[in-house]
């Protein structure tokens, strides 16, 4: 979970998670292979159920892409 001292990020999409709308929250999730339990955004986790298995359909300013990306160098 990548929390900063303005709040949680999103590790997809690397905004912040702003819950001020009611119907956002904060999504948690784990991924084999990465320890921390991850968050997203409710947009965002419609993208990450989508990209599946394809870490290079995420948006590369996400904290996964760069997990994967630099797993791959």
């Amino acid at each position: 979970m990548t929390i900063t001292s303005s709040g949680p990020m999103c590790d997809v999409c690397g905004d912040y998670i702003l819950p001020l709308d009611p119907e956002e929250r904060v999504n948690t999730f784990n991924i084999g292979g990465i320890r921390e339990t991850l968050t997203c955004h409710n947009k965002c986790k419609a993208v990450l159920v989508a990209a599946g298995t394809d870490w290079k359909l995420l948006p590369e300013k996400g904290s996964i892409y760069k997990a994967f990306a630099k797993a791959q160098d």
